[in-house]
């Protein structure tokens, strides 16, 4: 097994480069050069991991602890030195098991690497009064500036829910979170899956749903014998106990009846994973139900619905159409037409803090009304679709 050294910490800081020069989302770019690198061991592949998304979800606490010690600002620093001791800092302060002198002298040395010249003392001195100063006792000079929450979130969060609340939905973004996987009842139980998992090294726990298991952040779904063959689904809880409720609420709806050919549209649908737990529930003859259903998929664009298709042939599902449709604009042809719609509106994200590293920057204040209103249209459509009497599902 290799350690972790100058490459894998170079796929790094090119990741990061990228994602800052080019302003893309952070996880897609790294699921993608992840991707090309396959044959990486997974305890490289997790260093990456956890070094690329670290440091951007540190990144407003790594910059103030670098202005307190550097005589050169983040800002005035050529931005690959900068994204440099960015990273050498998230590994002081935030990787335990890195020794301070790899963490320093593999930043040396990537700076020597990108040809910086005279730069690569400058590093090994700013990263050494970074040790200096982590030992002294960091004091951030408030909570949002020591987990990296943009000023215009932590105002908008201590307004709207005041000041203790505010600070604890800040901590509770902060970190990496733990992943669910909703079991595939088509194909398996969650015992079943448990064993499997266990083969693979992962240590799953089970959860207060009956079908859903917890397994720790470094789970890799695409790396997941499991997860390739349609076992399960990551998904997380909120989600499923969203369609959990539908499901009641749709048992309520045919009233017990044996033969009930159910329509439903979900408007947003990548990719999928609303849409597959519930064609899970419906096709599960094994737990007595085995309704007739038909279901569209929907989204905007062909690279969604093909996320969506995705997902439909790794689980097996029956029944779904995928289809394209602009959710903001009314269909005349799903008038009145169907007995359930899914509506998983286009949101902030800022309930996900913790699973969108990036998401903190890339949302605007201006986005939240916008939102609003584009969600406000979405649901004057939706409701146009259902018939008399219909379930309309409403989640973001």
């Amino acid at each position: 097994m290799t350690k972790p050294g100058s490459d894998l910490r170079a796929m790094a800081l090119d990741i990061l480069m990228q994602y800052e020069k080019e302003g893309r989302k952070l996880r897609p770019l790294l699921l993608s050069v992840l991707e090309k690198n396959r044959g990486l061991e997974r305890r490289d592949r997790a260093f990456v991991k956890t070094l690329t998304e670290g440091t951007v979800e540190r990144l407003l606490a790594l910059d103030w602890v670098i202005d307190q010690i550097s005589n050169t600002k983040t800002k005035k620093m050529k931005p690959v030195i900068r994204m440099i001791i960015r990273m050498g800092a998230y590994q002081l302060l935030f990787m335990d098991h890195v020794p301070d002198s790899a963490a320093v002298d593999e930043a040396v040395k990537l700076a020597r690497r990108k040809h910086i010249e005279g730069l690569s003392g400058f590093v090994n001195g700013v990263l050494r009064a970074v040790i200096r100063y982590r030992d002294g006792g960091i004091k951030y000079p408030n909570v949002r500036t020591e987990l990296s929450c943009p000023a215009w979130i932590a105002e908008r969060f201590e307004r709207e829910y005041g000041r203790d609340k505010a600070e604890a939905m800040i901590r509770a973004g902060a970190g990496g979170r733990p992943l669910y996987l909703r079991v595939n009842r088509l194909v398996t139980g969650p015992d079943s899956l448990g064993t499997a998992l266990k083969k693979e090294g992962i240590r799953p726990v089970k959860t207060e749903l009956e079908y859903t298991l917890k397994v720790g952040g470094k789970y890799v779904p695409s790396e997941s014998g499991s997860f390739i063959k349609g076992m399960c689904s990551v998904q997380d809880l909120s989600s499923q106990l969203a369609i959990n409720e539908l499901w009641k609420q749709i048992r309520v709806y045919i009233n017990e009846a044996e033969e009930v050919d159910i329509n439903i549209i979900d408007l947003c649908a990548a990719p999928g994973g609303k849409s597959c737990a519930l064609a899970e529930l419906l096709g599960d003859k094994a737990g007595g139900d085995g309704l007739a259903y038909h279901m569209k998929a929907c989204d905007i664009s062909e690279q969604k619905l093909a996320r969506i298709t995705e997902n439909i042939k790794r689980t097996g599902v029956k029944n779904i159409e995928v289809l394209i449709n602009d959710a903001s604009a009314f269909n005349p042809a799903f008038k009145e037409k169907a007995d359930i719609i899914i509506a998983d509106l286009p949101c902030s994200g800022l309930g996900v803090l913790g699973r969108k590293v990036d998401i903190k920057y890339r949302v605007k204040p201006g986005d939240i009304d916008a939102l609003c209103n584009l969600q406000r249209r979405m649901l004057d459509h939706a409701a146009g679709y259902l018939k008399k009497g219909g379930i309309l599902l409403f989640s973001v």
